[in-house]
């Protein structure tokens, strides 16, 4: 008798334990599963919120801005940043070359929803020289809902960022930035910073005024940056006339700014072997109707420049241009 109850005791105990057992393990399992719920859905909000606080408190705003770099490492150009633009907005990424145009160098990205952008460029080896970048946005080429945000030509577009263009038959508003990336440095840099316009007060006059203009030269370049009464988007020509040589390559053409500055970038005499004991030249800065298509500058200052007056004005025999002379001694 004793015998059987100490059996009935024993057996009792262990169903005991194993009934704990199991509990304990369905328990461990739920808390589990019940952790790993809360994880996922820590993760999917974070991840929502994140997102949403990281867009522009101004986004969409007609007054538009861009913050980031543009970075050279070895071959690899790295376009990175923040806009308060559209997302979808269509980014146009330009890459250049100072000595001539490079092949497949363009191409297009869309604005992030938190309002970034990034993107790559590869450098072809045959270009050794400095290169261009450039970060444009179009509200005339872009999307139909970016059109309607930013006006069919983007007129609605405000801010130092923006600038008049008329390349195409309409007058547009667009959003430019360029930038110079050395090539002779082993890395390199560049921030984008707003540009500071500073109009004069005879922007836009008819009596020409082209100021004497900083003038700064390395191995390769000259540096040519200057200031001018002209309307922006008028297109300057800035050559080199060599004594005794008949070149044309030593040139660059630019618009001006929305202030009347501008700035150039020419290759030194000296790149080219022929040249390389040149120590005395001129560097001639002109404005020629015949080089801008634009209609506002033709109605401005005449389809032959006739209307253009001041001491820098050549007359020839069926126009006028506009023509600076500077010095340069090496």
């Amino acid at each position: 008798m004793n015998k059987l109850k100490m059996l009935l005791m024993v057996a009792a105990a262990l169903v005991l334990i194993t009934g704990c057992s199991d509990s304990e393990k369905a328990d461990t399992k739920n808390d589990e599963v019940s952790k790993e719920k809360k994880n996922t859905d820590e993760k999917e909000k974070v991840k929502t919120v994140d997102k949403k606080a990281d867009a522009p408190k101004d986004q969409g705003d007609y007054k538009v801005w861009f913050e980031g770099d543009v970075e050279r490492k070895g071959k690899l150009i790295t376009v990175k940043g923040k806009t308060n633009l559209l997302p979808e907005s269509r980014l146009m990424i330009g890459m250049d070359s100072v000595e001539g145009t490079i092949i497949g160098g363009n191409e297009s990205l869309q604005v992030n929803d938190d309002g970034t952008f990034n993107t790559e460029l590869e450098i072809p080896n045959e270009y050794k020289g400095l290169i261009k970048v450039s970060i444009k946005f179009e509200p005339s080429s872009d999307n139909q809902p970016i059109k309607d945000h930013y006006g069919e030509n983007g007129e609605k577009l405000e801010g130092s960022f923006v600038r008049i263009n008329e390349d195409s038959a309409a007058k547009q508003s667009i959003a430019l930035l360029t930038f110079e990336v050395p090539q002779d440095v082993s890395n390199a840099t560049i921030a984008i910073e707003e540009p500071k316009w500073d109009k004069p007060e005879d922007y836009g006059s008819e009596i020409i005024r082209i100021e004497e203009p900083d003038i700064e030269k390395d191995d390769r370049y000259l540096y040519v940056e200057g200031k001018t009464n002209l309307l922006e988007g008028t297109r300057l020509r800035g050559r080199l006339d060599i004594p005794g040589f008949f070149t044309s390559g030593f040139q660059d053409v630019v618009d001006v700014n929305p202030d009347g500055s501008y700035k150039m970038i020419i290759e030194k005499p000296q790149t080219n072997e022929k040249l390389k004991d040149v120590k005395e030249y001129e560097l001639v800065i002109s404005m020629n109707l015949g080089d801008n298509s634009w209609q506002s500058i033709k109605e401005a200052y005449g389809e032959n420049g006739e209307k253009l007056q001041g001491e820098f004005i050549v007359e020839e025999s069926n126009s006028k241009t506009a023509e600076k002379k500077i010095s340069i001694v090496e």
